[in-house]
């Protein structure tokens, strides 16, 4: 397979042995044909046999090189070797040229070498030559030279000086058609050069704005594609919202925009290090790419925040049925460091256009989705509705007025007491966050607590609690009662955002109040992440403090977490407790987490008892700390005392589950406080921290 030149220079010879090649067959028959009518002419004058001896001489020559001219271009070899080529046939001509220089001797010899008809033959010829090889000089002058320097020299040496003048005017000939051939070979070189330097800057120019075309590409692709998922990326997620939504407007069809926030993925990150957090959130691009049609659009907004824009003709249900897919698709377990995860995803979507007209309308409205979606426990999906909305903006309010209300004596701590269930009397106290609002009434604590949060005030609510848990404990100690604890929970967003066992250790030392006095009520999230919470965990034990695994039952991974930690008791999420005395399944389960914790030497702490059948099966079952408004309501600490008092006079009743009693004068009023502005019973019993988790409650129901 023939290679061609790659070269300007290259592409400059192999145009002119194909100019020469072109030339040469035409050159030859001319001088074969002028060679035998030279013979022809000389043939009275001249011996036949030297004639035709010479004349078959140079058709000879000549019919070798028109057979080697096109063997050579038939293999390719003119394409691949142009010069090699080119030198065979100057060869060739140099060759030729001399077989007339023999000639011209010859008929010399015979005394006609002055005749007209020699000085005709030869000059023609050269001129011929030079005439038809206009491409390249060597063929014509290799050709030229030899007869013409032989015919010069034949009339230089004759006798008259006619001859003499005629040689010298066949030398100027020759001078002539050398530098014609010079001239014309350059004129071509020149014009080929400028072809081919024109063909390739316009080949440059192309390949040039390919590579500018595929940069542009690359570029855009990497401006609207996120580099690790390769979904859309913000920039392109906007562009696209934009497009949806007016589509959408035109009437073409109904449109869902759907916020997807993994659960616990800092984890997996502080557990087995990025790498493997990039790995779970190519896993999760892949999954929500196969669940989506190629017609909807993907991206990730950064971080763990995923988003789709999902348009169909008529979306009926669609969007919530595609939502339900997306949180089974991601609770799947993923195999991360040949182990499996369990993450889990919330999802919060809004509609065009019941529930914003705008790009920015709907993107507020599916992250409030999305926020109550996590709040009601993770691993669910919800949709916007006008209730959230005014959720959100009480949230705002509270975030606002949170500051001032620790500052003004605003935020309370009430108790609940928990009841030993052996002799009836009190053997500690849940420390419980209560905010009655100028404006909205008694708020909701996880609404607080989140309010807290989003606005970097977590570190000065927890304290204004701990406060008050110190206060209790002094109290206690003064009244000879240093044997109820006093516990208060934290959240385990707050490991790691401040240094927690140093706060608690400093409001310890300021009341002057032993750390066996109170304990934190933690929940298995925190426990889970010991990359957050671990240290602080470990210095709060060193400290004394008692360490509770609150709701227990109800995380992912229950027993394991369990492991990476120590802990002084747990307590049963009331979840279990509503049905303990009924269901058998939760009956059994109970038993069992009880059971599991005497093996452990800790002790186990009931919350949520309503009803005596409770108290009596959780007794019968082995629990032995119990606590719920069968007991007492949450009271102020002043109440709290009072009913503490009172209890300590009808402890001497062994039965266990009397209905709750309160000192005169000191029964709770009513209050309003379970949803924020709403008439409720009593205010919320919810601990401060991130609403409680019931899926796992359920999971582990359907193990029973």
């Amino acid at each position: 397979m023939s290679r061609p030149p790659r070269t300007i220079d290259s592409l400059v010879t192999r145009d002119q042995l194909n100019a020469v090649h072109q030339a040469l067959l035409p050159t030859l028959i001319s001088n074969v044909f002028v060679s035998g009518s030279f013979a022809f002419m000389m043939w009275p004058s001249v011996d036949h046999v030297f004639l035709l001896a010479w004349v078959g001489s140079n058709a000879g020559i000549n019919l070798i090189r028109i057979l080697l001219a096109s063997y050579w271009h038939k293999t390719g070899q003119s394409d691949r070797y142009p010069d090699r080529v080119l030198f065979y046939f100057v060869l060739g001509a140099f060759l030729s040229g001399l077989c007339w220089a023999a000639g011209l001797i010859g008929v010399a010899v015979a005394g006609q070498a002055y005749t007209i008809a020699t000085g005709l033959a030869f000059c023609g010829i050269t001129a011929g030559a030079v005439i038809q090889s206009t491409a390249h000089r060597g063929v014509v002058l290799a050709f030229v030279v030899p007869n013409n320097l032989v015919l010069i020299l034949l009339f230089a040496s004759a006798g008259p000086i006619e001859s003499r003048v005629l040689a010298l005017n066949l030398l100027l000939l020759a001078i002539l058609m050398v530098k014609a051939s010079y001239r014309t070979e350059r004129h071509f070189k020149d014009a080929t050069r400028l072809k081919y330097e024109a063909t390739h800057l316009a080949a440059s120019l192309q390949s040039a704005n390919v590579v500018a075309t595929q940069a542009v590409h690359r570029l855009e692709y990497v401006a609207n594609h996120d580099h690790l998922t390769a979904l859309a990326n913000r920039i392109a997620y906007q562009k696209a919202f934009d497009q949806f939504l007016a589509r959408s407007a035109s009437g073409e069809g109904d449109l869902t925009i759907m916020l997807i926030d993994l659960d616990r993925f800092k984890e997996i990150n502080d557990t087995l290090g990025h790498a493997e957090g990039d790995a779970a959130l190519m896993e999760v691009a892949r999954r929500l790419k196969s669940l989506l049609t190629p017609d909807d659009l993907i991206a990730r907004l950064g971080g763990d925040e995923f988003a789709a824009l999902i348009f169909r003709p008529t979306m009926a249900a669609e969007d919530e049925a595609i939502a339900e897919r997306i949180v089974d698709r991601l609770r799947e377990p993923f195999l991360l460091a040949d182990q499996a995860w369990q993450t889990g995803a919330s999802v919060g979507f809004a509609r065009f256009p019941e529930d914003g007209g705008t790009v920015k309308d709907l993107q507020v409205c599916a992250d409030i989705a999305l926020y109550r979606a996590k709040s009601d426990g993770r691993s669910a999906w919800r949709a916007f509705s006008e209730d959230m909305r005014r959720g959100a903006a009480i949230r705002q309010v509270i975030g606002r007025d949170l500051a001032t209300a620790v500052d003004e004596g605003g935020i309370e701590v009430w108790f609940q007491p928990q009841i030993d269930g052996r002799t009836g009397e009190v053997s500690g106290l849940e420390a419980l966050l209560r905010w009655k609002h100028p404006e909205l009434g008694w708020l909701s604590p996880p609404d607080v607590v989140q309010a807290a949060a989003a606005t970097r005030q977590s570190e000065r609510l927890t304290r204004a609690v701990l406060q008050g848990v110190c206060r209790m404990a002094q109290r206690l100690a003064q009244l000879g009662r240093p044997g109820i604890v006093v516990s208060l929970n934290v959240s385990p967003d707050e490991f790691g955002t401040y240094a927690v066992a140093d706060m608690i250790a400093q409001e310890l030392t300021a009341h002057g109040v032993a750390p066996t006095s109170i304990a934190i009520e933690i929940t298995e999230e925190a426990v889970y992440s010991t990359e957050r919470g671990g240290a602080d965990l470990a210095a709060l034990r060193r400290m004394g403090v008692r360490i509770i695994v609150d709701d227990f039952g109800v995380a992912y991974s229950s027993i394991g977490s369990l492991r990476t930690i120590r802990f002084d008791g747990i307590k049963i999420d009331k979840s279990f407790i509503q049905d303990v005395g009924d269901e058998q399944k939760d009956h059994r389960l109970t038993g069992a987490i009880i059971a599991f914790a005497q093996s452990l030497g800790v002790d186990v702490v009931a919350e949520g008892i309503e009803t005596k059948a409770q108290a009596d099966t959780l007794a019968g079952l082995g629990c032995l700390v119990l606590q719920g408004y069968y007991f007492a309501r949450p009271m102020p600490q002043a109440q709290t005392l009072a009913w503490i008092t009172q209890n300590i006079s009808a402890a001497s009743n062994p039965a266990v589950g009397a209905a709750e009693t309160y000192p005169p004068g000191l029964e709770p009023p009513d209050q309003t406080g379970d949803g924020i502005g709403q008439p409720a019973r009593h205010p919320s019993e919810a601990e401060p921290r991130i609403a409680k988790r019931s899926h796992g409650a359920r999971m582990m129901r359907a193990m029973a």
